[in-house]
């Protein structure tokens, strides 16, 4: 039985080599760039605090356990505690 190397793992290694020759870029990048690039990361940073705090503990809620003992639950749940 002959060692044979897949197609597909030559062409996934000339495609990473491609991707990583150097080109050059002829692009003007100004100061105004950076600071775009700096203000979305903050942002990001930001939406993603105010979404934890926002659904946090409904997201947590579903890898605690009840605190509540299945004992203490109402035996009927439709009758709400009434008799």
């Amino acid at each position: 039985m002959k060692n044979k190397k897949s197609p597909v793992v030559f062409v996934t290694m000339l495609a990473c080599l491609a991707a990583l020759m150097p080109t050059s870029a002829y692009a003007y990048l100004d100061p105004g760039t950076g600071a775009f690039a700096v203000q979305s990361l903050i942002a990001a940073i930001a939406g993603g605090l105010i979404a934890i705090r926002a659904y946090g503990r409904r997201i947590l809620g579903w890898f605690w356990r009840s605190k509540a003992h299945p004992r203490s639950w109402p035996k009927d749940p439709s009758s709400n505690g009434q008799p």
